[in-house]
């Protein structure tokens, strides 16, 4: 096996930067527009959960982990209620900001949780 770190694994140490960034950009879009919080919550749940499972699959766990991981976001946006436009807008950039922040997220706590209890 390689000893070079899996492409997806190499996202843990820009995660950091991702959280900060998506963070500022959130800010200034609730500025502009209102952010909903359930939808927001939601997405950030969706970003560690897709997160979760894809760090399974970069793992080696195997090609199923993947498919589940991708899947995550369709399956969120689909049980998310639209009742107008302005709520598609509010799920797009809730989405957007709220799903790769809880995806950097997931990371971060990887990166801590494996330097902390995995072996070298």
């Amino acid at each position: 096996m390689s000893k070079e770190p899996h492409v997806g694994l190499s996202l843990v140490n820009k995660a950091p930067q991702g959280m900060l960034i998506t963070a500022v950009i959130a800010v200034l879009a609730n500025y502009f527009l209102t952010l909903d919080i359930v939808t927001l919550g939601c997405a950030i749940a969706g970003g560690i959960v897709c997160a979760s499972i894809l760090l399974a699959y970069w793992l080696g766990k195997g090609g199923l982990f993947f498919i589940l991981g991708v899947s995550v976001p369709l399956l969120l946006v689909l049980f998310t209620p639209l009742a107008s436009i302005a709520a598609l807008l509010n799920l797009l950039s809730g989405f957007f900001f709220g799903f790769f922040f809880g995806f950097c997220i997931a990371l971060v706590m990887y990166k801590f949780l494996s330097a902390k209890w995995l072996p070298k």
